[in-house]
């Protein structure tokens, strides 16, 4: 009997959720969750609630002494002043619904969620897996869609860099075997000049400016 009642609960709590989606009703906030955008209150608020729960969740003795695996569920509302207040628990041992109200009487209060800009109350159900799992955080559509843009443009800018990389070529020097003439300029003729005038290299130092290649067999620029 308390499955069939918890199971219609459940379907009517779902479908008063499933309203949630629409343009004039915003979930309940927790202060963690002030800071988001309106579409994503709703993951941080499960989220939130999850992670109150795992870090104020103590399996009973009894429960972990016979090694149980299982679930508690729970159905709750958020009123229109931001309490959480318990309306039904099922599980196999009345020390986990003990607990289960326990942690809920722990739960701060937040700020209700609105309808058409007016506080409203909300029913949700949830589900606390047993042996308590640490929750992993959702992202929103938006954020999905955020980082998944982020992700795109490192690999285009790392592909990028390996193309580039990929064709450069190490410096050869090749102009210093070419017939391009040495710039002309004091300070560079002064580094070898005295190689170029040294008696018997047989070199040609009255034309001005000099080729590098005739300049690479007296000196190593």
């Amino acid at each position: 009997m308390k499955r069939i009642l918890l199971f219609v609960l459940i379907i009517i709590s779902s479908l008063g959720f499933s309203q949630s989606g629409t343009t004039y009703e915003k979930p309940p906030v927790f202060n963690e969750c002030e800071s988001k955008a309106v579409n994503q209150i709703k993951s941080c608020f499960n989220y939130t609630l999850n992670s109150f729960i795992y870090k104020n969740f103590k399996v009973p003795d009894v429960v972990a002494n016979e090694s149980y695996v299982g679930d508690v569920q729970v159905l709750f509302e958020v009123n229109k002043e931001g309490e959480f207040n318990m309306i039904y628990t099922d599980a196999v041992y009345d020390e986990l619904k003990e607990e289960s109200k326990r942690v809920f009487s722990l739960l701060p209060k937040i700020k209700p969620a609105t309808y058409n800009g007016k506080p409203t109350f909300v029913q949700y159900s949830i589900s606390i897996a047993i042996p308590i799992t640490e929750p992993t955080r959702t992202l929103g559509k938006d954020e999905e869609a955020q980082l998944t843009e982020k992700e795109s443009l490192n690999a285009t800018l790392s592909n990028e860099f390996d193309a580039i990389e990929d064709e450069l070529k190490p410096y050869e020097k090749l102009e210093y075997n070419s017939q391009l003439n040495v710039p002309f300029t004091h300070s560079y003729y002064a580094r070898f000049d005295d190689e170029m005038n040294a008696i018997g290299t047989n070199s040609h130092t009255a034309a001005k400016p000099f080729v590098y290649s005739d300049v690479a067999r007296y000196y190593d620029i």
